[in-house]
């Protein structure tokens, strides 16, 4: 999903078939439904001796692909980490429960408290993935439970207070825009976060799963506004059968004036586009055009990215430059180009290869609180 994910603003589309397909699976197998946990593989660095950390906590040799993307912790008194995966590297016992074998796809939800103990104000964070990640969503609940994994709940799903990204590297520390200067999220302490983390192994080897998520405190004198996160579901009824190639479109309209700071794309490996439009009084205009389902581009709009075009017949992604507000008699209208040459119907869910979605993601600035999961009104065209 997007890089710069922030408070929850989902679609009033339904997400229960999203929870339904919430699965650890191979992706060559798996059947919708499935839930069968990939088989134990391998550690090629634990108890061999040769496993470690760094003085700043970082796995050196742990036998698995991607060490260099550990992010070291912040200051405490600048912000806190957290950390899905192991703390032991030479145990593997400790290591077993992170690792993908090859040829299998896996998504679960991780669940530990947040350290700080007051109320603070995000403003800006960092997230580094090791290779295979296809998306990371974390999210907080108003109920505390155990710490460790469990069952991914309805809320777990997008893209929430904490963020979001398909990327394997964010660094939103700060923002170059002067509009922007002071936007926060406020992180009630010692919130219960869930941490969703999709994870594909293509490769003959096996992966680690493993994140690294820091945040970074704002003063409270210092916080103007807040942002809220734009994840708008698209493909929920998708059975899409072997051999169609055919547009799917939606479009949501807000119940209050709204700055949209940047969109992206989530699809899937079927999806061969997918384009959006601000819709005023019946006419539309493109603001975003993506081709790239494993790399979806972000567009942000804003004085200072001069962004281009796209161009459909270089397949290169784009979109409009300048602030984008949306009026409650305005639409954000986006479509999804879907080719299914499999031999296997597509339905909603994470599985990339065998799964469709059409979800824009994104990021905005709510005139108040963070929207509710009801605040968008959206339609299947």
């Amino acid at each position: 999903m997007n890089s710069r994910f922030a408070c929850l603003s989902v679609s009033a589309l339904a997400l229960t078939s999203w929870v339904a397909g919430c699965s650890s699976s191979s992706p060559s197998s798996a059947s919708p439904g499935t839930s069968a946990a990939p088989a134990a593989a391998a550690h090629p660095g634990a108890d061999a001796g040769g496993a470690s950390t760094n003085a700043e906590g970082c796995p050196v040799n742990s036998g698995y692909a991607g060490d260099g993307m550990c992010l070291p912790a912040p200051p405490a008194d600048q912000g806190f980490q957290l950390h899905y995966g192991t703390t032991d590297y030479a145990s593997s016992t400790a290591v077993a429960p992170f690792v993908l074998p090859p040829n299998n796809e896996t998504v679960d939800c991780y669940y530990v408290k947040t350290p700080n103990d007051t109320d603070v104000y995000v403003g800006g964070y960092q997230f580094s993935m090791r290779p295979g990640s296809h998306h990371l969503l974390v999210n907080v609940n108003a109920t505390a439970q155990a710490d460790g994994f469990a069952t991914c709940g309805a809320n777990d799903q997008s893209a929430g207070l904490l963020g979001g990204t398909m990327t394997p590297t964010v660094d939103e520390r700060s923002d170059p825009a002067p509009e922007n200067q002071g936007l926060a999220v406020k992180l009630p302490a010692n919130s219960q976060a869930v941490m969703n983390f999709h994870v594909i192994n293509t490769s003959a080897e096996p992966m680690m799963r493993e994140a690294w998520m820091n945040y970074y405190y704002m003063n409270a004198a210092d916080v103007k506004g807040y942002r809220g996160n734009v994840f708008l579901v698209g493909g929920v009824g998708f059975q899409i059968t072997p051999g169609t190639h055919k547009t799917y479109t939606y479009s949501c309209s807000p119940d209050r004036p709204t700055r949209i700071l940047s969109l992206s794309a989530h699809m899937h490996a079927h999806a061969t586009r997918m384009s959006a439009w601000k819709v005023t009084g019946g006419q539309p205009s493109l603001v975003y055009e993506n081709y790239d389902w494993a790399s979806p581009t972000e567009i942000r709009y804003d004085s200072v990215h001069q962004n281009t075009m796209p161009d459909p017949a270089t397949q290169t992604p784009g979109g409009s430059t300048g602030q984008m507000i949306l009026q409650p008699t305005d639409t954000l209208q986006w479509e999804c180009d879907v080719d299914n040459t499999s031999n296997v119907t597509l339905t909603f869910r994470n599985e990339v290869y065998t799964g469709e979605m059409c979800i824009m993601t994104g990021v905005m600035v709510p005139a108040d609180d963070p929207m509710k999961p009801d605040d968008f009104t959206c339609t299947l065209n």
